[in-house]
């Protein structure tokens, strides 16, 4: 599955991982391959994404995914 943050300043990632967790107005969802599609709005909170065995976040004010035939992609403002 293929995972792309972008921001107004440019972009965070871009690649492969396992899993991502993101922050939705109902809480956090985790997101895994074959994912059924999805259009959701994020709050402020961390974004967590899996790469083999490492895991990183990413911090957000708020933003907006789409999740569609194994293709993550976060448009967000991160926290400075």
């Amino acid at each position: 599955m293929n995972l792309s943050i972008v921001t107004p300043s440019g972009s965070l990632f871009n690649g492969a991982v396992n899993s991502v967790k993101l922050p939705s107005p109902l809480g956090p969802f985790q997101v895994c391959p074959n994912h059924a599609p999805i259009l959701s709005s994020l709050t402020a909170g961390q974004i967590t994404y899996t790469v083999g065995p490492a895991t990183s976040s990413i911090s957000v004010k708020s933003g907006f995914t789409s999740i569609a035939d194994n293709q993550v992609v976060v448009v967000c403002e991160p926290l400075k």
